[in-house]
């Protein structure tokens, strides 16, 4: 799971109606939050250390397909990756300067090593928020 997400245009996004509490809860015991949800929980998470091993690969492979990450990005994605789930990480700071709409906190809530909770929360509050609406033809459903 890439925490990182690059930079772009963005809004007021509609994830941000959702704390992170909330989304833990809702991750770890879905039916506590909508008593007749299917979907199952996924507890693991928060006990799942991010593998940052291939962090940079993944970025290097997004960056083929078209995702701009840059080389400063890709050889600083380990440290971002940590710096990004910690503030008190001695490289949150760069990190925020390489992605400047990044918010940076400890997503689960608990202490150490950033877990897959962390990333999936991270980027789940991400979403829409670097998007870039004016260039989307909703007459055409072109962007």
């Amino acid at each position: 799971m890439v925490l990182v997400i690059p930079p772009g245009e963005g809004y007021k996004p509609d994830s941000a109606k959702y704390s992170d509490d909330w989304h833990v809860t809702h991750l770890t015991n879905p039916r506590s939050i909508v008593p007749q949800s299917v979907m199952p929980g996924y507890p693991f998470l928060a006990e799942t250390k991010v593998d940052a091993a291939t962090i940079a690969d993944h970025l290097r492979t997004s960056r083929i397909v078209g995702v701009p990450y840059t080389d400063d990005q890709i050889a600083n994605a380990v440290a971002d990756l940590k710096a990004q789930a910690d503030p008190d990480d001695p490289g949150a700071d760069a990190f925020t300067k390489r992605y400047p709409k990044a918010v940076v906190r400890n997503f689960d809530g608990k202490p150490g090593a950033p877990t897959e909770m962390d990333a999936l929360i991270a980027y789940l509050q991400v979403l829409g928020t670097l998007v870039d609406f004016k260039l989307y033809n909703e007459k055409a459903n072109l962007r």
